[in-house]
């Protein structure tokens, strides 16, 4: 199994992943144009895709699923209550239709074995995954205010996490987005800060994953080396076991460009 990051921040999401003959978008918050584009560049063909799968119905996590859908002839994911949001119609919207999904039952999608779950975010039904193939385990977490203890528990024997580092507190504090955006942010159905994912580090991080991706990185409210210092000093916090090979275990997803392969 292996795993790139296209992008991630609230301009445009999208988390590719493949094993086998089976390739997965999680989310497709870029242009379809754009997704293609990034594709390419990374080595793969949109047209190859088996599934796109909707975490929710927020514009950077939906913007491309139409046009994507219809140009790869893509089947896509999603549940009912986001779609009914998205006001795609399950019939006559133009989108290749794969099963309804929800929160509290797993899927499966050729060799990949979805687990959801929910997580607290201002969307209609946001949830997360964990998805399983041929002995791995990948935890995508991002959109979402706090990490509560389902979360923690189901992220744990991962063996790469892409998890969310949206803001510094005090750079959101005193940052440019009006106030009413700023509570939003910070609420618990707002955004990860930078501190709340140390936090997840230091205390619930079962120290298994070999990669940890920090995402949906805030360009207004954060920068790449505050979110990444933040998760170094965490790991630091556990110990010498845990920081030994910190340098080389955590990794920044931008905005404008893919990230690294990730191969399991």
């Amino acid at each position: 199994m292996r795993l790139i990051v296209l992008g991630s921040g609230s301009s445009g999401n999208a988390v590719y992943i493949e094993s086998g003959e089976t390739s997965v978008l999680v989310d497709a918050g870029l242009s379809a144009k754009e997704t293609a584009r990034r594709m390419l560049e990374s080595g793969v063909d949109a047209a190859r895709l088996t599934a796109v799968v909707v975490t929710h119905e927020h514009a950077d996590h939906v913007k491309g699923v139409h046009v994507l859908s219809k140009t790869a002839s893509v089947p896509v994911y999603i549940s009912d209550a986001t779609r009914n949001e998205c006001r795609w119609p399950r019939d006559g919207a133009g989108i290749r239709w794969g099963e309804s999904i929800s929160s509290s039952e797993p899927f499966q999608i050729g060799a990949f074995d979805f687990h959801p779950f929910t997580i607290p975010h201002d969307g209609v039904d946001t949830f997360a995954f964990t998805v399983e193939s041929a002995g791995a385990k990948i935890g995508i977490v991002t959109d979402l205010g706090y990490i509560t203890q389902l979360v923690a528990e189901r992220l744990r024997g991962s063996d790469l996490i892409v998890i969310e580092s949206n803001h510094d507190r005090d750079m959101l504090k005193v940052g440019p987005y009006p106030w009413p955006l700023k509570q939003r942010i910070a609420s618990n159905t707002g955004h990860l800060s930078n501190d709340e994912t140390a936090r997840w580090m230091r205390e619930d991080f079962d120290g298994r994953a070999e990669h940890l991706v920090l995402a949906h990185l805030s360009r207004q409210c954060n920068h790449p080396e505050l979110a990444r210092l933040s998760a170094l000093q965490a790991l630091a916090s556990r110990g010498p076991e845990f920081f030994s090979d910190a340098e080389r275990r955590v990794h920044v997803a931008h905005h404008d460009r893919p990230t690294q392969w990730f191969e399991l």
